[in-house]
């Protein structure tokens, strides 16, 4: 069932998957959890983390669970091409549906998200208004 590999692939193959947990951890892995800290209000801020990230890891399980089944219909190759255009769409969604919240207070983000705009005295409520 199982064949070995040799010493030379063996090898490779553990610098490659360093490289690419190494490349995740400091690239596209944060986002994730950058970003759903960033966009649930304040008040479900806590209940929402800890939602968000059981099905985070949820995911993670049935994935490995369903990972021999998948490569058994599909073959590793159509699998991992599967995974490609996933990460592509992930790509897409990211630069095109993800807005930049470079400089932002979180009230200002919980605004923008919620597409509210707080007014006082017959006008928007400035950052600095905010600041003591």
């Amino acid at each position: 069932m199982w064949s070995a590999l040799p010493q030379g692939w063996a090898i490779a193959t553990v610098i490659g998957l360093m490289i690419y947990v190494s490349g995740y951890q400091v690239g596209f892995g944060p986002i994730s959890w950058l970003m759903i800290s960033e966009i649930f209000p304040l008040r479900v801020r806590g209940p929402a983390l800890s939602m968000a990230a059981i099905v985070n890891f949820g995911f993670n399980i049935l994935m490995t669970l369903t990972q021999q089944i998948l490569q058994d219909a599909f073959t590793p190759a159509g699998v991992f091409f599967g995974y490609l255009a996933l990460s592509i769409l992930s790509l897409i969604f990211v630069f095109t549906m993800v807005p930049e919240t470079k400089g932002k207070t979180l009230e200002e983000i919980e605004r923008m998200m919620s597409g509210k705009r707080q007014e006082a005295r017959g006008g928007p409520i400035e950052a600095s208004s905010f600041s003591a």
